[in-house]
C-alpha cells in the first residue's frame, strides 16, 4: 500500500473521524484507524462499536491496499506537520513509513482483517435529506440538555420524532428539557422515531457543513451521509419518557416575564461567579418591571446582585431560584434578542421561548421551548 497526500488535507480528513475513537477501551483494535486506498482515493474509518464513521479524500501515486494504525499516534504526527506533500508506504511486515521533506516516521500496523466489521445500511431503508446547517443548528439547540447519567440511557440522546417533512425534537436530563417543533426539517417525508446518541450528534455537527446531508433511519441505526463522509450510529432503544406530559400549559404558567436575552445572559454569568459552588443557585426576584438577580455563598460571606428592566404581567412580586448554568446554557442556545419566561410559582417548572418576531437564527417554521426546573430557596 502506498500513496501521496497533502499533510493539511490528510489532517482535515482524520480530524473528522478521530472523535469516534474511544479514549479508554479494553479492545485494542478500536484504538486504530482503518486506512484503505482504492482508485486514487483514501478512505479513513473509525469505530467504537456503537458509532462508525468513514471519510474520503483524493490522493496521488496510490496503490490499492488497507491497514490499521494507532489513531492517536498517527494523528498527532500528521497534525504537527508543515503544509506539504507527504508519502506513506506500508511494507509486507506491516510497518507504515511516513516521509516528509525533512524527516520520516515509522508506525507499527495491524492487518485490516482484525478490524471490526463496519455496519452497512441497505438501499430499502427510509431516506430523506436535511440541510447541513439546519442539522447543526438543531443539534446545538438541544445537545446541552442531554443527560450525562449513563443509568438514564433513554436520556443520553436527542429524540427525533419525524412526521412528514416536519419533526418534534426533544432532549432532557430530568432537570431541564428542550423541545423543537419544525414543520419543514427534511426534504422528503419521513415517518420514523430516532433517539440519537449525543456523541454521534456532536460528531455530525463538526463534520457536516454546508450543502445537504442524506439521512437514513432503520430499526436500529441512523446513517448521516454526504459526498465524502458517512456516519452510522446505533440508536438508543430504551423507552423514553412522555416529554409532553411534563411541559406545563400556558394556562398553568400564566405569569409572563419578557426580558432581553443578551442582557440576562451577561448579568447571570457575572452574579453566578459568587454563587454556591455546589448548586450554582441564583435567585430571580421580579417585582413590577424590574428583575433582580442575586446570589450568595454564605460559607464565604460573598454575594452579588444585578438589576435589569423587564416586562412583567404576573401582578405581585415573585421569587424563584435557578441553577445558573441551566439559565446561561438556555440563553446561549437561543438566537433572539428577547425571550419570554412563563412562570407559575417558585416550585413549578418555568418555560422559556424566544419571541418569534425577534428570532434571527430559527426559521419561521421552527418553534423552540426550553423547560427549567427551579431550585428551592432557603
Amino acid at each position: 500500500m502506498r500513496f501521496k497526500a497533502n499533510s493539511r488535507e490528510l489532517r482535515d480528513v482524520i480530524s473528522r473521524v478521530i472523535g469516534v475513537v474511544p479514549v479508554r477501551t479494553t479492545i485494542p483494535a478500536i484504538e486504530n484507524l482503518l486506512l484503505e486506498t482504492s482508485k486514487k482515493r483514501i478512505t479513513i474509518s473509525a469505530t467504537d462499536l456503537e458509532i462508525s464513521m468513514s471519510t474520503q479524500a483524493d490522493v496521488t501515486d496510490a496503490t490499492d491496499g488497507k491497514v490499521t494504525v494507532n489513531a492517536k499516534e498517527f494523528f498527532d504526527i500528521v497534525r504537527n506537520l508543515d503544509d506539504s506533500e507527504i508519502e506513506i508506504n506500508v511494507d509486507e511486515s506491516l510497518k507504515l513509513t511516513l516521509k516528509t521533506k525533512s524527516g520520516s516516521y515509522k508506525f507499527a500496523c495491524s492487518p485490516a482483517e482484525e478490524y471490526p466489521t463496519l455496519p452497512t445500511i441497505g438501499d430499502t431503508a427510509e431516506t430523506s435529506t436535511i440541510a447541513a446547517d439546519m442539522l447543526r443548528t438543531v443539534i446545538e439547540r438541544t445537545i446541552f440538555a442531554v443527560s450525562k447519567d449513563e443509568h438514564r440511557r433513554s436520556m443520553n440522546g436527542v429524540l427525533f420524532l419525524f412526521s412528514g417533512k416536519g419533526a418534534r425534537i426533544y432532549s432532557t436530563d430530568g432537570h431541564r428539557l428542550v423541545r423543537i417543533e419544525d414543520k419543514s426539517l427534511v426534504e422528503k417525508p419521513l415517518k420514523k422515531e430516532a433517539n440519537i446518541q449525543e456523541k454521534a450528534l456532536s460528531l455530525a455537527a463538526k463534520s457536516f457543513k454546508g450543502g445537504t446531508v442524506e439521512i437514513t433511519i432503520t430499526e436500529d441505526h441512523i446513517r448521516l451521509k454526504n459526498a465524502d463522509t458517512e456516519l452510522i450510529s446505533r440508536l438508543i432503544k430504551d423507552p423514553h419518557p412522555d416529554y409532553e406530559a411534563v411541559i406545563p400549559s400556558d394556562i398553568d404558567n400564566n405569569k409572563m416575564m419578557t426580558v432581553g436575552r443578551g442582557e440576562l445572559l451577561e448579568k447571570v454569568r457575572r452574579v453566578a461567579i459568587l454563587s454556591d459552588s455546589v448548586n450554582h443557585l441564583v435567585k430571580f426576584t421580579v417585582d413590577k418591571d424590574v428583575l433582580t438577580i442575586s446570589a450568595e455563598d454564605t460559607d464565604r460571606g460573598e454575594m452579588g446582585e444585578e438589576k435589569l428592566q423587564v416586562q412583567w404581567n404576573g401582578g405581585e412580586a415573585m421569587n424563584i431560584g435557578f441553577n445558573s448554568t441551566y439559565i446561561t446554557e438556555a440563553m446561549g442556545s437561543i438566537d433572539a434578542s428577547k425571550v419570554r419566561f412563563a412562570l407559575s410559582s417558585a416550585t413549578r417548572a418555568a418555560t422559556i421561548k424566544p419571541i418569534a418576531e425577534e428570532a434571527k437564527g430559527a426559521p419561521p417554521s421552527q418553534d423552540i421551548l426550553i423547560l427549567v426546573m427551579p431550585l428551592r430557596l432557603n
